[in-house]
């Protein structure tokens, strides 16, 4: 699979209903919310729907090669910050939760800093900025 195909993949995961109400709960209430204790299953399944969607993604980025137009079109690090509260409770049951897309999180971070990234553009693009329509 291409840059092309994959962000296209990509587009669709994060285009689907399921995933978009999840986001739009997400930011609505924020991910400590959705996995506190007493929190609602529709929440905690929220949480749960984002995380396993960009532990997805991560799993088919990892089979691509030159991966530079996915890192710009993508928010991988704004969404695993904004994710990290729900993986560290999700991994009090399944210790490996998550671990590809924090895998991916860390070479993202290696390519901002291998592209020579400016700190602007850094800390656009991990507080969502760059990619404002939903993560």
């Amino acid at each position: 699979m291409d840059q092309n195909e994959l962000l296209l993949g990509i587009e669709r995961m994060r285009s689907d209903s399921n995933y978009y109400a999840a986001e739009v709960m997400r930011r609505d209430l924020g991910t400590d919310a959705l996995v506190a204790p007493g929190a609602t299953k529709e929440g905690k399944a929220a949480a749960q729907l984002l995380c396993v969607t960009w532990e997805s993604i991560a799993i088919l980025i990892r089979g691509v090669r030159t991966k530079d137009k996915i890192f710009e079109a993508t928010p991988i690090c704004h969404m695993y910050k904004e994710l990290k509260p729900a993986i560290d409770i999700f991994r009090r049951e399944v210790p490996e939760f998550a671990a590809e897309f924090e895998k991916l999180n860390a070479e993202y971070h290696a390519w901002l800093k291998k592209k020579k990234k400016s700190g602007d553009y850094v800390s656009r693009a991990c507080g969502g900025l760059l990619h404002a329509r939903f993560g």
